[in-house]
């Protein structure tokens, strides 16, 4: 009876984490200072390699990206506000 008590609980957090697949990238620009944030709901940070965007004056620029799903150092600062 105790197993089945600690068991029920565990794969419901199995299933309520499972089911959000979406995850924060982090990405720098290439040959640049900026970092875009982008949320993707399906795959992996490190395959994006292009964002696309349109500048004020309605320009299409193409950023070449580097990305990854780590937290950088300085969201520890926006964390704990």
């Amino acid at each position: 009876m105790k197993a089945k008590t600690l068991i029920l609980p565990a794969a419901l957090l199995l299933l309520a984490t499972g089911c959000d697949k979406s995850k924060t990238c982090r990405c720098s620009v290439l040959d640049s200072n900026d970092v875009r944030i982008i949320k993707i709901e399906k795959g992996e940070c490190t395959d994006l390699k292009v964002y696309h965007h349109h500048t004020d004056v309605d320009t299409l620029v193409v950023d070449s990206l580097l990305c990854t799903d780590y937290e950088f150092r300085i969201d520890s600062i926006y964390n704990q506000q």
